[in-house]
């Protein structure tokens, strides 16, 4: 992964740079993620920036992303941009399978629950 981050000191076997900002951070974040063309697991990004931001401001940086609708989080950790391919299916499933089930919620409200079948009794008709 290539950071753009600022060199303080360079020498043969020693670089050292400065660690981001919290906004830096939400650029790298974002930029790394698009910069996959795919969506990345929470493993992936923390591997990735470990030794530059921690654990806490990764998940702060990935929270500000979200909240601002650059990125969002799918089933299984992961993070992408809309414009990644299979993204808006995947968010657009979600959103129906939500929608069914509060409908069903909604009518077990509404009638009551189904009945509860016992263990060994078979359904009856």
């Amino acid at each position: 992964m290539s950071l753009e981050l600022k060199v303080l000191y360079e020498d043969e076997e020693l670089v050292v740079m400065k660690a981001p900002t919290d906004e830096e951070l939400v650029d790298l974040v974002y930029n790394f993620i698009r910069s996959k063309g795919r969506p990345v697991t929470w493993k992936e990004l923390r591997d990735s920036f470990s030794g530059i931001a921690g654990e806490d401001r990764l998940r702060k940086a990935l929270s500000k992303l979200r909240m601002r609708g650059d990125i969002v989080e799918l089933r299984g950790g992961r993070y992408a941009t809309l414009d990644m391919p299979g993204v808006v299916e995947e968010l657009e499933e979600r959103r129906r399978k939500r929608m069914l089930r509060e409908a069903l919620s909604l009518e077990w409200k509404l009638y009551g629950s189904p009945p509860r079948r016992r263990k060994g009794v078979e359904a009856t008709n």
